[in-house]
């Protein structure tokens, strides 16, 4: 293993040694599929199951796994291989993240390279490359405080349709800092057990405003995006003469979709749709940053910092060698930015989020007792 691979490990090691008793199992957890990444292997260990959330502690305690996993799935019999799982219903999932999310920020600390022809750019990774047309792009991302508000802001829009729309009721609504770079919302209610992809598919399309006839909701309503955009509508010819005189039809219609575009959500459709998700498991770490997957209650998401309330480590102090890094905030404290070489000694939590994210490694001595 490598030596920062192994001192990372080493570090996780000592969170779940100490704070293992925090990860609670999902609802029903006999019937869920749990699935490990291994740090030695890098694979995918999956087909797990577990009778007691205890069993499933004590599991991550002893194989220390880079990154831990269940099944939005319920079975009957989740340590078979899929065909023989015995599917009995899903969790809705919905996955907010900021890679998905075109941000200002991104033109200043993401950068991506065509791996056909070398082209490169900082922000969004383009789909094809603009100069050779392939599709293969590799791309390069980091995190700061703006995208993850943007992220935080596309959650709690996501949560207003959920509620509002939908009718589900605070209970049946969950939202989870994954640890990276966003959230992701999960409804645990009988009635969306047995949806099928298709029907999930009918959700998404609603709160990602795709489909809509703009000319009917142009009309108003009492209930979702008629009522919404009827409101609008309302402040909107409060400030334009023209359209109280019948003129300013073609404004109206660019004003109407322009609003449908701000208040939809951008979520990963992919994830939704998916009726045997893995997704990640409260409490335990993400090996992208060295941060905790949290739960965050509806009333204080909006006030939520992950880069103070999500820290694992937060004693003792690291010295590291950097490779270049971007500046970002942990634990109420700015870092960076950093140039290639440099040796700096900071807070555990600042120097392991480094190093998981590949942006540092410790002093050769430190590492040597590792090895």
């Amino acid at each position: 293993m490598p030596p920062v691979e192994a001192y990372i490990k080493k570090k996780f090691a000592e969170y779940y040694e100490a704070f293992s008793w925090r990860i609670e199992g999902p609802a029903e957890i006999e019937k869920r599929e749990f699935g490990f990444i291994l740090f030695k292997e890098k694979i995918m260990v999956r087909h797990r199951s577990f009778k007691n959330v205890e069993v499933l502690r004590s599991f991550i305690k002893t194989v220390v796994p880079s990154d831990a996993y269940y099944s939005s799935a319920y079975y009957l019999r989740p340590e078979e291989d899929m065909k023989g799982k015995g599917w009995l219903g899903a969790e809705l999932i919905f996955d907010i993240d900021a890679d998905h999310i075109d941000t200002p920020c991104k033109e200043e600390h993401d950068y991506w390279m065509c791996i056909k022809c070398g082209r490169s750019g900082m922000g969004l990774a383009p789909e094809a490359c603009p100069k050779c047309g392939e599709g293969k792009i590799q791309g390069e991302t980091w995190i700061c405080r703006s995208c993850l508000e943007r992220a935080k802001e596309e959650t709690l829009k996501l949560v207003r349709f959920l509620m509002e729309d939908f009718g589900f009721d605070a209970n049946d609504v969950s939202v989870y800092f994954t640890g990276h770079r966003g959230y992701h919302v999960h409804i645990n209610a009988k009635e969306i057990l047995d949806l099928g992809s298709e029907e999930r598919k009918e959700i998404i399309d609603y709160v990602m405003g795709n489909g809509i006839d703009l000319s009917l909701i142009e009309q108003g309503g009492r209930h979702g995006w008629g009522k919404r955009v009827a409101l609008a509508m309302e402040e909107f010819n409060s400030s334009q003469g023209a359209l109280r005189r019948g003129r300013g039809v073609k404004k109206k219609a660019k004003f109407v979709k322009a609003f449908v575009k701000e208040k939809s959500v951008n979520i990963d459709a992919v994830v939704t749709m998916d009726l045997h998700r893995l997704i990640r498991l409260p409490e335990t770490l993400n090996s992208k940053t060295g941060l905790r997957v949290v739960k965050v209650e509806l009333s204080k998401l909006r006030e939520f910092d992950p880069f103070s309330e999500a820290l694992a480590v937060t004693n003792g102090e690291e010295e590291i060698r950097v490779i270049k890094a971007p500046k970002f905030s942990l634990g109420g404290r700015e870092f960076g930015p950093y140039e290639e070489g440099r040796v700096v000694h900071l807070p555990m939590a600042a120097a392991l989020f480094l190093m998981c994210k590949g942006k540092a490694e410790p002093v050769e001595e430190r590492v040597r007792k590792l090895v």
